[in-house]
């Protein structure tokens, strides 16, 4: 029988509204809910867990930028703090990186760093753990996921590493020299660790391609999300009673670069043209880069793009619910191919009517269509076209074929124990 204790390492936790936070947050719940203690190290911007079965570490990147850009977010999200070393180190970094700033000295994310604390934090903790049962990184930053398997060598204990986004492909990485680094680290944590996920089957087959020698640690888990319970449901039904004069239709998220609106405001662009006015309204929820939104604020037809701003995914999943459709959008370059939106498995537990603009993504094609929704390319504006069609005129008979889904963190959970094969 297993030890029922986990060392967890993530940049982000417990930060509203970063998709990458929800995931881990998700994925820990449904650890306690299988009977395990979590220890999990995270960045200081990070709102402290409460949870009694929640060992939370917070612990601040060594770079003055690194260190400088958590002390801004602690100060603009009003991250309660207690006096420390973690905290005052943030804020003796914060005022040396201005003046590095002024002396044109410098630059970089800073997530790198973060690697040393966290080594050095998780060496405290592992040394006094001999029950341990193993360790997990769900990264965000790979800085993570090296911590993570350093700790494992050098204390013998299993690690799972989980991808959320590949680290190699198509269009991934800002610059040619940026990608040759992250595959050349991609590799290392491969080799290293226990058991490697990514969260779709076909960046599972690229890595495997890749890495052929490591192909038999290689898998992939849908990371699923956790359903709303039948009271938040029948709340949000009675707020959503009153009919809608045009169909309301959601987007949820981000938004940038090649990640945009840009032929769905052409295809409605289109459809005036020919004479056909859609009868539907989109309600943006999410931050997006400025030049998307002066796109978006200057489309010609106004009334159809209404922009609300940044909300916590509590409001997201409440709006989700109060929505007529549930806009999924990707990127339009190859990095979509790998990837999944984590927001699709909220969206799927949401029993709404679900339009996916995919991009060369058979894999999310899948998922939409076997569960009763709606994917197009992208790209593909006479398609689009035909899609706001039959939202307009025939939503009602669309949503009589949307089945739920079983894509949960508990059975995420299932599937990596199996694969780290625990004694």
């Amino acid at each position: 029988m297993p030890s029922k204790e986990i060392l967890v390492f993530s940049y982000y936790t417990n930060v509203p509204g970063v998709c990458q936070a929800e995931w881990v947050d998700d994925r820990m719940n449904a650890f306690i809910e299988k009977g395990y203690m979590v220890t999990i190290i995270s960045c200081t911007y990070s709102f402290p867990h409460q949870h009694e079965k929640i060992k939370h570490i917070k612990v601040p990147a060594l770079s003055p930028h690194g260190a400088a850009y958590e002390y801004n977010e602690i100060k603009d999200k009003k991250v309660p703090v207690a006096p420390g070393f973690s905290y005052f180190y943030t804020w003796l970094m914060h005022h040396l990186n201005k003046l590095l700033q002024r002396m044109h000295l410098n630059s970089g994310e800073g997530r790198w760093s973060w690697f040393i604390s966290a080594f050095i934090a998780a060496m405290m903790q592992v040394r006094n753990k001999r029950n341990l049962a193993f360790i997990y990184s769900t990264g965000g930053p790979p800085s993570a996921d090296l911590a993570a398997i350093l700790i494992g060598k050098l204390f013998q204990k299993k690690v799972i590493v989980e991808f959320q986004d590949p680290l190699s492909g198509e269009d991934i990485g800002r610059s040619k020299f940026s990608a040759r680094g992250l595959r050349f680290f991609e590799k290392i944590i491969i080799r290293w660790a226990t058991v490697v996920i990514y969260c779709t089957r076909s960046a599972m087959e690229f890595a495997r391609h890749q890495y052929p020698a490591y192909q038999s640690k290689i898998d992939y888990v849908y990371p699923g999300s956790k359903p709303s319970s039948t009271d938040e449901v029948q709340e949000f039904a009675i707020e959503n009673a009153e009919p809608q004069p045009a169909v309301n239709i959601s987007y949820l998220g981000s938004l940038y670069q090649t990640r945009n609106l840009d032929t769905l405001m052409k295809a409605i662009d289109e459809l005036m043209s020919e004479g056909i006015k859609p009868n539907i309204q989109i309600n943006i929820y999410g931050v997006m880069n400025t030049d998307i939104r002066e796109r978006i604020t200057k489309f010609q037809h106004p009334g159809y793009f209404i922009l609300h701003g940044h909300v916590s995914r509590g409001q997201a999943i409440k709006k989700a619910r109060q929505a007529d459709v549930l806009l999924l959008v990707q990127h339009t370059d190859m990095r979509s191919k790998t990837t999944i939106p984590f927001k699709l498995y909220d969206y799927l537990h949401s029993g709404n009517l679900i339009w996916g603009l995919i991009y060369r993504n058979s894999e999310i094609e899948q998922l939409l269509t076997s569960h009763g929704h709606l994917a197009c390319q992208a790209d593909d504006i006479k398609t689009i076209k035909d899609v706001i069609i039959r939202i307009s005129e025939y939503k009602q008979g669309l949503e009589s074929s949307i089945l739920p889904s079983s894509l949960t963190p508990a059975k995420a959970i299932d599937k990596m124990i199996e694969l780290l094969k625990l004694d």
